[in-house]
């Protein structure tokens, strides 16, 4: 009889250090403050899984990040994958493994900035997932400026010293309203030549006054009511929750173009976790989840349906949550050169 006992004893011991033992775990490497994490949290119940969050500032420091280290799954923007491609850091998606998302639940104009994209030389859906996708644009105070001044004058609203401002600080965002601002769509951010980067040097330089700031996340704090800038450049997905937690608040996406981007998940070629990772980008892609997560994070879903029914709930503002493609808009492309020679100039920018 003891030895019965003893054996059950030892069964149920066993089993006991095999539940508390170590659980399959997902290293996942995303933009600061990204995600909800209490889905996270509930994606670790369901599947029985620990999920580590390591988070970056910027694409430009995950790259070497990602070539030094390994990780199941990214979040990275359009161009970084373009260059984490060109380095062979990638695996390709193997869209069998996805099952509670589909190419055709993507948004309309989603897929036709992914199709201008894949004409363009490079195809993001070979080797990402689209996670959230928007624009730039200029988050504005109403008691402050009007809504005609600065749709009448755009990016070029940015260069009025009298006004309070805030400048994202990135080159190459930077760049970017600085060409549109001059050249609209005659000059491709993607291909300035180099009297066109001075030009835009020049005209960043010269917009830069005693109010104007050169910040990047601290445009949360400093929006919300009372906003302590006039005007800020904002990433869309920012400008819905400010404009939500601020009703003076607008967002204008200048006629003259701008950048629109797509993140989107990846699974990097050293990725340990595949198809655990795999697991993961359906949980956050399915219908429920992917609404959860785009209320909570503010950043325009992937999915029609999402978009569709946030609008027609009117949970935000369509001025930002709806990204709208016009004809002067551009996607980044990687190129070494280019951006080289943008970081040198911000710094003389950053530096006058």
């Amino acid at each position: 009889m003891k030895k019965v006992i003893l054996t059950v004893f030892m069964v149920l011991l066993l089993a006991l250090v095999a539940a508390c033992g170590p659980r399959q775990s997902l290293k996942l490497f995303i933009p600061n403050e990204y995600i909800d994490e209490s889905l996270v949290r509930a994606f670790e119940r369901e599947y029985g899984v620990r999920v580590s969050i390591i988070t970056f500032d910027s694409n430009e420091v995950a790259v070497p990040q990602i070539e030094a280290n390994s990780y199941d799954l990214v979040i990275p923007s359009d161009y970084a994958i373009e260059e984490l491609v060109s380095k062979n850091l990638l695996q390709e998606i193997d869209y069998s493994k996805i099952t509670d998302f589909s190419l055709s639940d993507l948004d309309e104009t989603l897929s036709s900035v992914l199709d201008a994209l894949e004409a363009d030389g490079f195809d993001l859906l070979k080797y990402g997932v689209p996670y959230f996708w928007g624009n730039v644009g200029i988050l504005y105070d109403t008691t402050k400026v009007s809504t005609a001044y600065v749709e009448a004058e755009g990016w070029n609203a940015l260069a009025n010293q009298t006004y309070d401002v805030m400048i994202y600080d990135s080159s190459r965002d930077s760049f970017m309203i600085a060409l549109k601002a001059l050249y609209g769509n005659t000059v491709s951010i993607n291909s300035p030549t180099d009297s066109e980067l001075a030009a835009a040097e020049q005209w960043l330089k010269d917009a830069k006054g005693p109010k104007t700031s050169f910040l990047s996340d601290e445009i949360f704090d400093a929006m919300l009511k009372p906003a302590q800038f006039a005007m800020a450049v904002s990433y869309s997905g920012d400008a819905v929750y400010l404009m939500s937690e601020n009703s003076d608040l607008k967002y204008h996406v200048p006629s003259q173009g701008t950048n629109v981007w797509v993140d989107a998940f990846v699974i990097p070629a050293n990725a340990v976790e595949v198809d655990l990772a795999y697991e993961f980008i359906n949980y956050f892609l399915s219908y429920d989840v992917a609404l959860d997560n785009s209320l909570e994070i503010g950043y325009t879903s992937p999915r029609a349906d999402v978009i569709d029914y946030i609008l027609e709930e009117e949970e935000y503002d369509a001025e930002a949550y709806r990204v709208i493609l016009t004809e002067n808009d551009e996607f980044f492309r990687y190129d070494t050169n280019l951006k080289r020679k943008i970081e040198e100039a911000w710094v003389r920018v950053r530096a006058s």
